[in-house]
């Protein structure tokens, strides 16, 4: 092991080795398109780079985790726990994911221009600051980053007009949030003197907040509110959604949500965690509203991708829950969670960029019936995809939405914990005729949206995450174990706070 001192400049550098090395090497790829983008064979290699990249920056997470040290201080900008590390390998997962499912997706819908690999690199890199973000500066040139990079993506799709609508919206609306989030850090910056969010911790302490500082965590919700899609911040998704390419979707539903959520718990746990009662209204008025409205208008959808775009808002909600209680055990139900949702995700709109033409806006149910007929395997895969989001006993999901209420008893306050059984009832509305339809209704057209089937690249990301949630839905323990581990990182920088005043 080679310790290093994250207070030095060096030391900071190697705190940050994964990000530089992604940085690295998204330029590394930035020039080798620019080398040579002259059909689909180009595109695909830098597919393949893209994928290579965020395995060397996986290592690099790996040999950073295996040597910081155990308590490396509270003024870092940089954090250096075992819940930033569990959020960048989930990160680095579901982008991987994503980039499989793209190869063979960008190909078929001549989509081969193969700046898309570069982008998708650089909002990983925004990402995983967000997630190491221990100074809210840090946490917003995060955000942008990523912002920047998404916006562009979700229009990837030049010849089409919903594409275009689809980029134009988020970058309209994502730059909304962000004056909101950046109007929140410069209140909370006025109340307390600090941007950094454990500092911030030390100074408001368990005394009642000033009207500054509520303000600004008011406005530090919102803006995240709008990014993990949160009713009533969520208008914004289901065009989005809808016209970005699939994969884009899968992304966005996935990593982007992720690196939301992680930098929101960490802001209310470690610079607000003295003033629990506080925030636990706004999130929970949020998590109702998301949880009813999201399952709500998903069942009035025909378009599949709008009901995952739908059913996207509803499972913010249920990451909501687990934020609520402010406790270890919250935190890490909310890690867990994301991990069934992100596996989940990818290989589900993996499955609907397979089964659609056309950015698949106009796949309905009656599109999808009779496949378990002629791709079986397909159907299998998305049966299971349907199940794990409903929370059917042995997938993820289940396991997933009973940690969440087993925090919500824990908190001894059962409503938010009833809301989240009914509302989940409510999503088998929407969920099982997915199944109904592949197997109990014959195809309207033998072989009409579903001729090609998987690509190759898509099958492993498909697999994988099938592997991983029937896997996880028998034998959860090994990630329960890394996400308690997670958690407690996060309690022990708290502990250090409340030790310090």
């Amino acid at each position: 092991m080679i310790a290093f001192d994250p207070t030095t400049p060096a030391g900071t550098a190697l705190a940050l080795l994964p990000e530089v090395v992604l940085s690295a090497a998204s330029l590394v790829v930035l020039l080798v398109v620019a080398w040579k983008h002259q059909g689909p064979a180009d595109s695909r290699r830098a597919g393949w780079l893209a994928l290579a990249s965020l395995g060397l920056t996986a290592l690099a997470l790996v040999w950073v985790a295996a040597n910081a040290p155990e308590e490396p201080g509270l003024g870092l900008m940089v954090a250096l726990d075992g819940f930033r590390y569990f959020a960048s390998a989930l990160i680095l997962l579901v982008s991987a994911g994503s980039v499989l499912a793209s190869l063979g997706y960008l190909e078929r819908e001549r989509l081969v221009a193969p700046e898309y690999y570069v982008l998708v690199l650089l909002a990983v890199v925004g990402l995983l600051f967000m997630v190491n973000a221990q100074d809210l500066i840090v946490l917003f040139l995060g955000l942008e980053t990523m912002s920047v990079a998404v916006y562009v993506l979700a229009g990837y799709n030049r010849g089409s007009t919903y594409s275009a609508e689809a980029g134009l919206k988020y970058f309209l609306i994502g730059a909304f949030a962000s004056g909101f989030l950046l109007y929140g850090i410069a209140l909370v910056y006025g109340a307390s003197g600090t941007t950094n969010i454990v500092q911030i911790g030390a100074q408001f302490g368990e005394a009642e907040l000033s009207l500054m500082a509520k303000l600004g965590l008011g406005m530090l919700v919102i803006g995240f509110g709008f990014k993990v899609a949160a009713v009533p911040f969520h208008m914004w998704a289901p065009d989005v959604y809808d016209g970005a390419p699939t994969p884009v979707a899968g992304f966005m539903a996935t990593a982007v949500k992720t690196a939301g959520f992680i930098a929101l718990a960490r802001v209310l746990y470690t610079s607000f965690q003295g003033s629990v009662l506080v925030w636990q209204p706004i999130i929970f008025a949020l998590a109702a509203a998301s949880m009813v409205l999201g399952n709500l208008v998903a069942l009035a959808q025909k378009s599949l991708k709008r009901m995952l775009a739908y059913s996207s808002v509803a499972h913010a909600g249920y990451l909501l829950c687990a934020l609520w209680p402010g406790t270890p055990l919250g935190m890490s139900s909310l890690t867990f969670y994301l991990v069934g949702y992100g596996v989940t995700s990818i290989a589900a709109f993996a499955l609907l960029g397979a089964v659609g033409r056309d950015g698949e806006r106009d796949v309905t149910l009656g599109d999808i019936a009779g496949l378990a007929e002629t791709r079986p395997w397909m159907a299998f895969a998305l049966s299971v995809c349907m199940l794990s989001l409903l929370g059917f006993p042995g997938t993820i999901g289940f396991i997933g939405k009973w940690y969440i209420l087993s925090a919500l008893v824990a908190s001894k306050f059962p409503l938010l914990a009833v809301l989240l059984v009914l509302t989940s009832l409510v999503s088998a509305g929407y969920y099982m005729p997915v199944l109904m339809a592949m197997y109990m209704r014959p195809s309207r057209a033998p072989m009409v949206f579903f001729d090609r089937g998987l690509a190759g690249s898509a099958r492993v990301a498909v697999a994988v995450g099938i592997i991983a949630v029937l896997a996880l839905g028998v034998w959860p323990g090994p990630v329960l174990q890394l996400a308690n581990h997670a958690a407690e990182s996060l309690a022990q920088t708290a502990g250090q706070i409340v030790a310090r005043r």
